[in-house]
C-alpha cells in the first residue's frame, strides 16, 4: 500500500482576501456617496438685474417658507391646487400665472407647482424675482 505524508498536503480552497477587500471598498464608496446626496436642490431663487414689470396675471401662486401654498392670497392645500387652478383656467380669461416663492423653499417644490400650473392650463408662468439694488 502507498503511504501519503499527511504533513505535506495542503487543504484546497480559495483565498478570499481580495474579494473581502473589494467588498469593503464598495461599502465605503456607497456610504460616502449616500452621505453627500441631497434630497432637494437648496437654491436661492434668482435675483435679476434686468427685472422688468410684467402684465399682472389674474392668477397668482405664492409658496411660503414653511411650504404652504397661497392661491390669489388664500391658503390652499397642495392636493386641491390642481382642481382650483383648472377652475381658474376653465373660464377662458386667465392664461398667465405669477409665481412667487420664498428664497428658502426648495427649488423642487417650485418646479412641482409649475408643473401643476401647466397641466391645469397655464400658458405663461411669470416667476417674480427681486431686483438687485
Amino acid at each position: 500500500m502507498i503511504e501519503f505524508d499527511e504533513h505535506t498536503s495542503k487543504a484546497g480552497g480559495f483565498d478570499l482576501t481580495p474579494m473581502i477587500d473589494v467588498v469593503f471598498l464598495l461599502l465605503i464608496f456607497f456610504l460616502l456617496t449616500s452621505i453627500f446626496a441631497k434630497p432637494s436642490l437648496p437654491l436661492d431663487l434668482p435675483e435679476s438685474e434686468t427685472a422688468s414689470v410684467a402684465n399682472n396675471p389674474e392668477v397668482s401662486v405664492a409658496i411660503k417658507k414653511d411650504g404652504s401654498v397661497l392661491l390669489n392670497g388664500h391658503p390652499v392645500g397642495l392636493e386641491k391646487l390642481p382642481g382650483m387652478l383648472s377652475e381658474e383656467y376653465g373660464n377662458g380669461k386667465a392664461k398667465d400665472i405669477s409665481l412667487v416663492s420664498d428664497k428658502d423653499v426648495p427649488f423642487g417644490r417650485v418646479v412641482e407647482i409649475m408643473d401643476i400650473a401647466k397641466k391645469a392650463g397655464a400658458e405663461n408662468i411669470v416667476v417674480l424675482a427681486e431686483k438687485k439694488q
